[in-house]
């Protein structure tokens, strides 16, 4: 099928797809592939909508080489992966087994995808792989092994392939089975104490969550998914403890390790993997015979690829005694590969046994094929030249990936010019030290995981560590410093794509800076230039961390940088509005951020200041001199122009306005802002707090429900915003919208599926941000949801939920959250434990909002126990605070029992006098089980009252 876009563009969902360039967008952001995905990608664009065979993909991705169809299935996987980052939900890739794929824009779009059906984290990327060879009767066991095991751990020495043979198969897995796969790569981890917060890290967790052992079961706990952690030998104690404990936890949790040892967990199986096959000794091979063995097929793969080798007959021999002298080590294999195309084989051998002679003798410790590999990288480093080896060196500072201008950038103190910069990463690319990424805007470099832990101790027994490290945390500080300028420039995702990757970086320069005090001053900037990321990310225990450990040093060594301090004090405020358990210690960091920010005259740091103290002050049991503080807010805002400051007063002064019950001029506002936000781009206003658009219209979306005579459209618009929130992976936007407004509408509206789902979101979403402080919330809605809906029919669950509410922060005390508690409880007969909850409300003074519902599920009670003159009286109370409030939403529900009352004392005509005036008022939502119960009634009355007239 021919493109019908222009300039060879071909669209799919919402991708874009410029085939002559090889570019993928979806959007304005550009979606990055590697190679051969690409390739393969543009492949199936061409032909959109009719299948493409396996053959036509080899040739488009592997040109003129036979490789295994695992490694077209493992591209696959890799691309649709890439594509779900945008479209978690839907698949535009179609498999046709046996034959191949289709490109189509034909999604099926099901029902709310359950909870077991969603990734665990969005973002868990593989290291790229070059083509596979010689492994496919491994995969092939490995993949019936995981089928069969809940925990598999590969086995094998260093440089054996393990990494590579367990990525290829859990990627074959996540294709053909559909597996929702975590890559968590232990490498990096410096000890077992960091294991953890390694696991935490990649699911997303917040390193400041209280309990992340805890937090990871309770995540995976209801998820189908496969978690593959690599390199675990030097960890194997808190490996082996994790997998027992997300084991017992857990159902449908696989579990795939590497290491150089056993974990010796329980009910651990253990896959051997060998080395590639080597040609026997005492034979005179042809190029043709000695391929037939995985090892030399690598040899001579990698060698053509960067040298453009071909195997002459002469060389068949010699090749097969090279393989047989790296034992079949891969990585051994990979890093010999570049000599063969500049020397004949024979010269290569003969290097090989000269060096392996001197390093490799009788008195070496360690297993033979671990001598190997160190010899053999030994050796690779013996060849490099001067500049070859500075650069390899310097570049294990690296966390993550990085470009040719970053390596230009740390290598600084050895003086090489940039040129010879650029040839030496060329020289170690040719040689295999280092891999390489083809992303948008161009390549990025990596160091294998071997390579860097050897070139790190070769760079700090050089005593260049320090050097290295400094021009490290300079470099991360002006990488942040763009970042921040970008905030305005870029999308939320595009921001996120440029910036979240280096997160690891970023703690790096900031450990060695600031916690180890090589450089405090440098540290505390690193600090307030990394703020938007944890914003971003929503780590605000890592920020609050960060934060006072900086002002700490800021005041120990006597700084004089105000504007330094006071960013330091406006991101410790930011998210001390949100999870501080200390009221006095956060109102007196907001005051003295407010008080800084004037006497500097920066109004954009006093706006941020007044906004958090206002949010915090509008928390339940912490309601005093809000309105001071807005109009303050407003003063400012409005003076220096600051949109998003604005927008924040008007959401602000709106949460007063419902706390009063002052609902027409909440909802006038709220329907102004809401139009003035969606005027305006994503960049428009600031994303590292609570996005605007999704805040504004939650609560336009809660106040209708409540407080107009517009439910169904309440409902609707909340539907809406929940599923934005949770697109926009951003964990305080959606902890705030689920909490503030989307949970309790959809659990008011019997929307139980619905609420289920995001409430679980809820959880996993606190988890990860580390605000232990909302679990309580996140459960109140779970335990009580589980029960309306019929899944659980026991009082433990919502009782438990209400002790952890009762004894929790005040801040977080709404008492709409008790009130679904007790109907939950009402709805399995446990009437007496919610009528404890009931007396709690109020015994301490129920809020103004909820007091209408409370009166009325307190006469719920009274007419269970036959005293129905008292439920009368209650029910009469519980509609005249609904007038009096303008809570519709309660006046319906009250006016609806007390007319069930009236008719169950044959009061007809009374009855009808109290329910038809009320529900003759309402516009739509007629649909909702409120006004579905209220006009059966009115239907029953009806009837009641011709059969009463007859």
């Amino acid at each position: 099928m021919v493109p019908t876009e222009p300039d060879d563009v071909v669209a799919f969902g919402p991708f874009r797809l410029h085939g002559e360039h090889r570019r993928l967008f979806c959007g304005a952001e550009e979606v990055q592939l590697g190679g051969r995905a690409m390739e393969m990608l543009v492949t199936l664009a061409r032909k959109k909508g009719e299948l493409v065979y396996k053959e036509e993909l080899y040739n488009a991705a592997w040109p003129g080489i036979f490789v295994h169809e695992a490694n077209l299935k493992v591209t696959i996987a890799s691309l649709r992966r890439a594509l779900r980052e945008y479209t978690p939900t839907e698949d535009y890739i179609r498999t046709f087994v046996g034959r191949g794929y289709r490109l189509t824009d034909q999604v099926i779009t099901g029902e709310i995808p359950k909870i077991a059906d969603l990734p665990v984290v969005a973002n868990t990327r593989f290291p790229e792989l070059a083509t596979v060879i010689g492994r496919d009767a491994e995969i092939a066991e490995l993949r019936a092994r995981i089928a069969a095991n809940r925990l598999t751990t590969i086995v094998g020495p260093g440089g054996i392939g393990k990494t590579t043979v367990a990525v290829a198969t859990v990627q074959l897995l996540e294709d053909e089975e559909g597996d929702l796969i975590t890559f968590i790569d232990f490498s990096r981890v410096a000890g077992e104490e960091f294991v953890i917060p390694s696991v935490a890290a990649a699911l997303g967790i917040s390193s400041g969550s209280q309990d992340r052992l805890d937090a990871i079961s309770s995540i995976l706990a209801r998820r189908k998914t496969l978690l593959l952690l690599d390199t675990c030998e030097h960890v194997l104690n808190a490996v082996a403890h994790l997998c027992d404990v997300i084991l017992v936890n857990t159902s449908d949790v696989r579990i795939v390790a590497t290491s150089r040892q056993a974990l010796r967990a329980k009910r651990e199986e253990v896959f051997w993997l060998a080395p590639l096959e080597v040609p026997p000794p005492d034979h005179i091979y042809t190029p043709e015979q000695v391929l037939r063995y995985s090892a030399p097929q690598l040899l001579v793969e990698r060698a053509s690829e960067k040298g453009k080798y071909n195997m002459e007959d002469g060389d068949a021999s010699a090749v097969a005694k090279i393989c047989r002298l790296l034992d079949g080590s891969p990585l051994a294999i990979e890093l010999i590969s570049s000599r063969l195309g500049s020397r004949s084989a024979a010269d290569v051998l003969k290097e090989l046994d000269d060096r392996f002679a001197t390093l490799v003798g009788p008195d070496q410790e360690g297993p033979l094929r671990q001598q190997t590999l160190l010899a053999t990288m030994q050796w690779s480093y013996a060849l490099l030249t001067k500049s070859e080896a500075s650069v390899l060196r310097a570049t294990s500072i690296f966390m993550g990936t990085f470009d040719m201008d970053e390596v230009v950038s740390i290598v600084v103190h050895s003086g090489l010019d940039p040129t010879v910069v650029f040839d030496a990463i060329a020289g170690l690319r040719a040689k295999s030290m280092l891999s390489v990424e083809q992303m948008s805007g161009g390549m990025r470099y990596r160091l294998l995981d071997s390579t860097r832990a050897f070139a790190g101790n070769l760079l700090e027994a050089a005593g260049e560590l320090t050097a290295v490290s400094r021009a490290h945390a300079r470099l991360v500080l002006d990488i942040f410093a763009r970042a921040n300028a970008d905030q305005a420039r870029l999308s939320t995702r595009q921001w996120h794509i440029a910036y979240a990757s280096r997160a690891d970086d970023l703690r790096r320069a900031i450990g060695w800076a600031l916690f180890l005090r090589a450089d405090p001053l440098l540290g505390m900037q690193l600090v307030a230039s990394g703020l938007p990321l944890w914003h971003e990310l929503s780590l605000s225990e890592e920020a609050r961390r960060n934060c006072e450990q900086a002002l700490a040093e800021f005041d120990r060594l006597g700084c004089d940088d105000r504007a330094l301090k006071l960013k330091l004090l406006v991101g410790l405020a930011a998210v001390s509005s949100y999870i501080s358990a200390d009221a006095e210690k956060a109102i007196e960091t907001f005051e003295t951020a407010i008080q800084l920010s004037r006497k500097i005259r920066d109004t954009y740091a006093e706006c941020q200041a007044l906004g958090a103290l206002a949010r915090y002050r509008l928390l339940p049991g912490n309601q005093t001199e809000v309105r001071k503080i807005l109009k303050e807010l407003k003063r400012v805002a409005t003076r220096s122009n600051n949109r998003s400051a604005q927008w924040e007063h008007e959401i602000l002064l709106t949460e007063l306005e419902i706390i009063h019950c002052q609902y027409p001029p909440a909802i006038a506002r709220m329907e102004r802002l809401s139009r003035e936000v969606r005027g305006f781009s994503d960049g428009t206003a600031s994303r590292f707090d609570l996005d605007p658009k999704i805040r504004s219209e939650t609560t336009l979306g809660a106040l209708q429900w409540l407080g107009s005579v517009r439910p169904g459209t309440g409902l609707n618009t909340v539907k809406i915003c929940a599923q934005e929130a949770l697109e926009a992976h951003h964990g305080w936007t959606l902890v705030s919208c689920y909490t503030h407004g989307a949970l309790f509408i959809l659990s008011e509206c019997q929307e139980w599926t619905l609420a289920i789902h995001y409430a679980e979101r809820l959880k996993d979403t606190i988890y990860r941000n580390g605000m232990p402080t909302w679990i309580p919330v996140a459960n109140c809605y779970a335990e009580a949801l589980y029960v309306l809906s019929g899944a659980r029919l026991d009082p433990d669950g919502p009782m438990s939920a209400f002790d952890e509410l009762r004894t929790g922060l005040r801040q977080l005390g709404r008492h709409a959250y008790y009130a679904l508690l007790i109907r939950a409880l009402y709805a399995i007969g446990h009437m007496n434990e919610a009528v404890r909850i009931l007396d709690y409300l109020f015994d301490i003074g129920p809020q103004r909002s909820m007091v209408p519902e409370l009166l009325r599920l307190r006469a719920v009670k009274e007419r269970s126990v036959g005293r129905d003159e008292e439920a009368e009286v209650t029910l009469r109370q519980s509609l005249q605070a609904a007038e009096e409030n303008g809570a519709w939403a309660w006046r319906i529900r009250g006016a609806t029992d007390l007319a069930a009352l009236l008719r169950d004392q044959t009061r007809i005509d009374a009855a009808r006098s109290v329910l038809e005036p009320v529900y003759g008022q309402f516009m739509d939502g007629f649909d909702t089980p409120d006004l579905q119960k209220a006009r059966n009634l009115l239907t029953e009355l009806q009837n009641f009252g011709r059969i009463w007239s007859s």
